[in-house]
C-alpha cells in the first residue's frame, strides 16, 4: 500500500489527507495505476490533481494521466445514522477495518455533486463514477493514469481501469465496511484521511 500526504490549507485551520493508490498493472504493455482521496468538496479536485503531478513525475509522461470520477454530498449530523456525531475514534490507521461504520455512514445524498473526466479514453470516467455508486462511496476523488503501451486493449482496459481504483479504495481502507440498503461510507469523515 502507498500514501502519500497532501497539505489543503483553508482560512482557519490545515487539513491533511493522504492519496492512497495501487500497484501498477501492466498488460500488453499499457501501464495502468489509480489513486484515490476523500474530498469534501469539487473545488479540491484541480489543486489535488496538480498535487498528484508532483508526488509522481512519472504522471506526465502518461498517455491518459487524469481519468477521474468524484462524488461529494453535504454531510449534515441529521443525515447520520449514528446519533452522536461527536464520538470518539481510535487513532487506527484507516487501513484498518472502520470500528464503527455507522458513524461514517449518510443515509441520504443532500447536495449531491458527482462527475467525471474520461480524458481521452472514453468511457473510462463512468466506469470509475459507477464504481464509486457499486461500493457507495462518497465525498471521494478516484483518478487513474494509463499508459499506452502501443497495443489496443479493447474492453479489457475497462477492466483494467475498474482494477487499479478499486485497489486503491482497497488500500486506502476504503472497502472494508460495505453499506446495505441506501446507505453510503462518507469517506471525508473517516479518521487519519
Amino acid at each position: 500500500m502507498f500514501r502519500y500526504g497532501i497539505r489543503l490549507y483553508s482560512t482557519k485551520t490545515q487539513v491533511t489527507r493522504k492519496w492512497s493508490s495501487s500497484e501498477v498493472l501492466t498488460l500488453n504493455k499499457s501501464k495502468f495505476k489509480g489513486w484515490c482521496i476523500p474530498i469534501t468538496s469539487n473545488s479540491e479536485i484541480k489543486p489535488l490533481v496538480q498535487q498528484l503531478y508532483t508526488l509522481d513525475t512519472k504522471l506526465m509522461k502518461a498517455s491518459h494521466p487524469e481519468m477521474l470520477a468524484w462524488k461529494t454530498a453535504d454531510s449534515p449530523n441529521e443525515n447520520s445514522t449514528s446519533g452522536n456525531s461527536k464520538r470518539r475514534v481510535s487513532k487506527k490507521k484507516s487501513s484498518a477495518p472502520v470500528s464503527d461504520p455507522s458513524a461514517y455512514t449518510l443515509k441520504k445524498l443532500t447536495g449531491l455533486n458527482q462527475g467525471f473526466n474520461d480524458n481521452g479514453e472514453g468511457g473510462s470516467g463512468l466506469r470509475l463514477l459507477g464504481l464509486l455508486d457499486r461500493l457507495k462511496l462518497v465525498n471521494v476523488l478516484v483518478v487513474v493514469t494509463r499508459w499506452y503501451g502501443g497495443t489496443p486493449l479493447g474492453p479489457a482496459r475497462f477492466k483494467c481501469i475498474s482494477d487499479v481504483a478499486h485497489e486503491a479504495l482497497k488500500n486506502g481502507g476504503y472497502t472494508d465496511f460495505r453499506p446495505e440498503g441506501n446507505v453510503w461510507l462518507d469517506l471525508s469523515k473517516l479518521p487519519n484521511n
